[in-house]
């Protein structure tokens, strides 16, 4: 199992989210690129990349930043945050972006999402969820689709990934929603990955537990926080019955 760590840009920094409020910032380094670093440094296999501006404006604030975060580390890049545009989807691909994650035109431009998939290998639904239905717009807004409802329907238009946040769990290091996981990947057959609410090793084992669907998951606070270092989180998601 593969661990992410991430790097949330707003305002050009660094941050973390609590539950994705905006107003429950803490900043953790002012340079996002020196943090890819950091992580690279410390042996990342992937690094996820969200910028949580072009999130909320629906279109991205800080592709710069993710142009130089791609220059800068030999380590493949995994960017969400904004995607609503094929000539954004191929600007991040030619800057070296190895996954792009639609969030929002997963429910409202459901053609864009065919034509990325067809086009693109990389393409990743990123699926945030509060109490098992599905929010858009940088997680403001709500809809009335089930997690597993959208996922059967992204299938069908070319869809061979989903990373999948609980958006209660986000940045609380308050464990992982293990059920809405075991749940899910008995009823798909696509990869997961999945995030919010690593707060320790246990954590993720418990998802390493689940079996090898569970493709990665994506840590944050903990990591900032220094609950473990990120070669602990690496070797904890290689154990025994990891990929």
């Amino acid at each position: 199992m593969k661990i992410f760590p991430a790097i949330d840009i707003l305002d050009g920094k660094a941050v973390r989210l609590s539950q994705g409020r905006l107003d429950a910032v803490t900043v953790y380094n002012d340079d996002p690129v020196d943090q890819a670093r950091i992580w690279a440094d410390g042996g990342a296999e992937w690094i996820h990349v969200v910028d949580l501006d072009g999130a909320v404006v629906g279109e991205p604030q800080n592709i710069d930043i993710i142009e130089r975060i791609a220059a800068a580390v030999d380590v493949p890049i995994e960017v969400g945050g904004g995607i609503r545009s094929m000539e954004t989807l191929d600007r991040l691909c030619q800057a070296g972006v190895q996954r792009c994650v639609l969030g929002t035109t997963l429910v409202t431009r459901p053609e864009l999402v065919a034509e990325a998939c067809a086009k693109y290998d990389g393409i990743v639904a990123g699926i945030d969820a509060r109490h098992g239905k599905v929010a858009i717009e940088g997680w403001r807004q709500g809809t009335e689709y089930g997690v597993l409802e959208l996922v059967r329907e992204l299938e069908l238009l070319g869809i061979k990934r989903v990373a999948y946040t609980d958006i209660a769990q986000d940045g609380m290091q308050q464990g992982t929603n293990y059920g809405a996981y075991r749940a899910l990947i008995d009823q798909v057959d696509i990869p997961i990955i999945a995030s919010g609410g690593v707060g320790s090793l246990a954590d993720i084992e418990d998802l390493l537990s689940i079996g090898p669907r569970i493709e990665g998951v994506i840590v944050g606070r903990a990591l900032y926080e220094k609950a473990f270092t990120l070669p602990q989180a690496i070797a904890a998601g290689r154990r025994e019955g990891g990929a």
